[in-house]
């Protein structure tokens, strides 16, 4: 695990980067009829800036999780009004790997009641803040430069192919 100096640095740099992203987003919408990142990164921005309101170095994994899952959940409602873009899948892709990841961190230290540091500890920390990188930078670039839209809709070919087969 992080030093806990490092993880309350790091968290700061993600909530400022969720801010700039906003605020971005804000300022290369404004005479544009699109504003699906504008929306978007208003969601990121609360939803990351309200754990400024929370006790960071107090709250369980469960906490967390529950956390992304309703920024999951705000993200599809904010979806079927919006054109689907990258970003939202992005945003997804990234907010289910946090939310598995806090899944199995719950499982691994109340669960199974795990006190020693293992592989998975370390592969925790640097999965949450890769997806929260991802996040960030998806707002910024705006292409599917990991080609996730692109394996999502040969997963959705692939399927709908199966289900014609299938009958």
């Amino acid at each position: 695990m992080l030093n806990p100096y490092v993880s309350l640095y790091l968290g700061a740099f993600v909530q400022w980067g969720f801010l700039m992203a906003f605020l971005y987003s804000l300022v290369t919408s404004i005479n544009k009829p699109k504003k699906e990142a504008l929306w978007l990164s208003l969601i990121m921005s609360v939803s990351y800036s309200s754990s400024l309101f929370i006790d960071i170095q107090n709250i369980s994994y469960m906490q967390l999780l529950l956390f992304d899952l309703m920024t999951i959940l705000a993200i599809l409602v904010v979806s079927n009004f919006l054109n689907k873009n990258i970003i939202s899948s992005y945003l997804l892709l990234g907010l289910s790997i946090n939310s598995l990841l806090f899944f199995g961190m719950h499982l691994d230290v109340f669960v199974f009641s795990n006190s020693s540091p293992w592989w998975f500890w370390s592969f925790y920390s640097l999965g949450i803040n890769l997806m929260d990188f991802m996040m960030i930078a998806i707002f910024f670039i705006n292409k599917d430069f990991l080609r996730v839209v692109k394996f999502k809709n040969w997963l959705v070919k692939i399927s709908i192919n199966k289900a014609i087969i299938n009958g």
